[in-house]
């Protein structure tokens, strides 16, 4: 399955960098894959919640139906997606404390939907890019 990890770190206490992280109501501050929510943002992302969002990679947009699997603050958070043409995602945050603050780590995994071979590095490598530039969005929020 391909994926992609990127950290950043943030000079906030875990509790406030996890939060920061994990808050939907804040992806579109920070998050470049994501668009918009055509649902609504979530009312929760406790384990077993399940929303829509609509993402774009290389220029496509998708809709994306997650369900959280995982919500154990401050430390972890995993959700599992269906996206078009059987494509399936999913994204894990963490975030562990270190002398500077939190280490925030953002994990990307694609599989399915013809999301494989020469396709799958592509989607990779442009995901990487976008992961990146959004930790370092993360990263000016907290100043």
């Amino acid at each position: 399955m391909p994926s992609v990890t990127r950290v950043v770190e943030l000079g906030l206490p875990p509790q406030e960098a996890f939060q920061l992280a994990t808050d939907p109501t804040r992806f579109a501050d920070w998050l470049t894959l994501h668009q918009a929510w055509p649902k609504g943002a979530p009312e929760s992302i406790d384990v077993g919640a399940q929303f829509i969002q609509k993402v774009i990679i290389m220029g496509m947009p998708a809709d994306v139906q997650w369900e959280v699997e995982e919500h154990s603050a401050p430390d972890r958070f995993v959700m599992r997606g269906a996206g078009p043409l059987g494509a399936r995602l999913a994204t894990t945050i963490t975030a562990e404390a270190n002398a500077s603050g939190t280490q925030v780590c953002y994990e990307a995994e694609f599989s399915g939907g013809g999301i494989q071979g020469p396709m799958g590095d592509m989607v990779t490598k442009k995901a990487g890019e976008e992961i990146e530039t959004s930790l370092q969005r993360l990263k000016g929020l907290v100043g």
